[in-house]
Formats: C-alpha cells, structure tokens, sequence
C-alpha cells in the first residue's frame, strides 16, 4: 500500500468507528469496551528447544504485566463478537522495534484462530465495504458485499463466513473469558523463522466451575474470587510454507510449546476499567526478536498508532510515564 492508500484507510477507521462520544471523548476503533485491565505476573519457562529461546523467551525470568479483556464492537455482551486479550509486560531486557516504548513487550490476541481477511489488501476490502454504516450491528458487519464479492463462487471469501459463524456458534458457549483460549492470528518473529502466539487457561483453571453473571466483567470478578487465574503462553513455529506467512485468515496447525505462565490474582475487576480505557495496546510495542511480520502487521502498524493518537492514549505502563515516546 501507498502512503496515500494507508491516509485514505485511516480516514475510513476513524469516520466510521472512531466517531466522538457525546461528551466528545473518541473511542477505540476496535475493541473499546474494557471488561478488565488486570494486574499480572508473566513468568517465562524457556523452552527445552534452543530455536525457540529469543527474545523474551530466552531466559527464565518474572516480569509484571496488564491483562485488558475487551470486545470489539457491542457494548451488549449477549451478542457474538470478538473478545480480545491484550498483554502489557514491563521490565523486558533488549532492543526495541523503532517508536516502541523501551523495556516494554505487548502481545495482542484475540479469541478466534483467524481473521476474517487474509492480508493487508483483503482487509482494506472489508473496511471499505463497511464504509459509511450508520453503526456497527450483528447485521451491518456482515459485510455481504466483501464477502460475496461476485457471481464466480471461486472469489466468496469463505473465510470471513467461517469466521462469522464461528462467532455466532460460539458465543452461547463462550461466556466465561477466562477458560477461552486467545490467538495472535499473525505472525511475528522468532530467530530466523516465525511464530504465532496462543494463550490458554492453564489446567487448574480449566477445571473450575463456569463462573456465573450477568456479563463478562461480573464472571471475570467471580472467577477470581475463587482464587488466581493462570493462563499458559505458548509459541507456535511455522512449519514452512505449510503454513502461510501473510494468511491471517487460515489457522496453523502445526505443534505449540509452552514458554511461560500468567497470573492473575485476586482483585476488584471494575475498578481496573478506567486504567484500561486510558491504555493503548500496540503489536509494534514489542522487543525487536518479536517484530510483526506480515501485510496484516504493517497495515496495523499504522492504524494502531492513529487510534491511539487519535483519543490521546498513553501506551506505557504505569509507573513508566517518564520512559520514551
């Protein structure tokens, strides 16, 4: 894409999913609703593996670290959409992607396998097809004439119907955010080849009860005052052109290894959501042995940044207010 190409999609995300609040405050374009900002530890178990020890992963080590639960468009949580789960680690040893804040490390999942477009040209297709919707609806995203593109059968994107009835087959199903399991979707680097990302409740999570409430912040409180949360961080190699770099809308099928752990303890889930609204989550903010690969990737580069400029969203921890920009 041009530089011209990315101003115009720029200006597409913010006139039609950025638009002022009545107070005038903007919103996130993606995921605004915060269901929790939760304080965390992230412990990382280095593989057995040598190819699999870079970065982040190459040493045993504990860092602290956020954990937003959001969902991309409704506010009601009774409808299918896409929940997100985005990891903010502070204390990371190591150079940084250029513009990323120094000694920081975020990782931004989501919890399908897929996208509903392949690469950076498929996804400019799909937000222009939704270009100008009077608001985001079960029925305005289902984007029919990006999906069905024209009469030739071969040019439906099945990917994007799968991924919309993934959405409405699951969400009956998928209540509890902390016994779903979250993928990064793109690739991202790791030694000379590349990685996805995959973070899923750890056995003893598995085993609880479902947690109960009216909506996912209140099932996100129930579930941790019966103790911590622990979620498995895993890495996923590519196994070569088997799986596809530049493809976010095909899964990986290939084996995962757990590198590290993440914790949540106990804590008051609502006051957390102010904290969160006031973050901005970037794949880019990342160690350079973790840089984003892929058109998807650099697509979002961008668009990361412009929304978080946009509302004026600070990207760094805490208590790291005086680190870079």
């Amino acid at each position: 894409m041009t530089d011209a190409d990315t101003a115009e999609l720029l200006a597409v995300l913010r006139r039609t999913f950025q638009r002022p609040r009545p107070d005038g405050s903007l919103p996130r374009q993606a995921h605004d609703k915060t269901h929790g900002c939760l304080a965390a530890t992230f412990r990382i178990e280095p593989a057995a593996d040598p190819a699999l020890r870079h970065g982040l992963f190459a040493e045993a080590a504990s860092y602290p670290a956020l954990v937003r639960f959001s969902s991309s468009f409704f506010d009601d949580d009774s409808l299918p959409d896409t929940r997100g789960l985005a990891i903010k680690v502070r204390g990371c040893p190591g150079p940084v992607c250029e513009g990323a804040p120094e000694g920081q490390q975020d990782f931004l999942l989501i919890d399908k396998p897929i996208q509903p477009f392949r690469d950076a040209a498929e996804a400019r297709a799909l937000f222009y097809a939704l270009d100008g919707i009077p608001a985001a609806t079960p029925l305005t995203l289902l984007a029919l004439s990006y999906a069905f593109p024209g009469l030739d059968p071969r040019r439906i994107r099945w990917h994007h119907l799968a991924f919309l009835l993934r959405a409405g087959l699951r969400n009956p199903l998928d209540r509890d955010l902390a016994r779903l399991t979250w993928y990064s979707t793109t690739p991202y680097r790791l030694g000379e080849g590349a990685t996805r990302y995959l973070c899923r409740p750890e056995a003893g999570t598995r085993r609880r009860p479902r947690a109960r409430g009216r909506d996912f912040r209140s099932r996100l409180q129930a579930a941790l005052d019966r103790g911590p949360l622990g979620f498995d961080f895993l890495l996923q190699p590519r196994r070569g052109e088997e799986d596809a770099l530049d493809d976010a809308g095909r899964a990986w099928h290939g084996p995962v290894f757990v590198v590290g752990h993440l914790e949540i303890p106990p804590q008051d889930v609502a006051a957390t959501v102010p904290l969160g609204d006031r973050l901005s989550f970037n794949p880019w903010h990342c160690l350079a042995a973790h840089q984003p690969l892929g058109s998807v990737n650099a697509l979002r580069r961008a668009a990361y940044r412009a929304s978080a400029e946009n509302r004026g969203a600070c990207p760094l921890f805490p208590d790291d207010r005086s680190a870079g920009p």
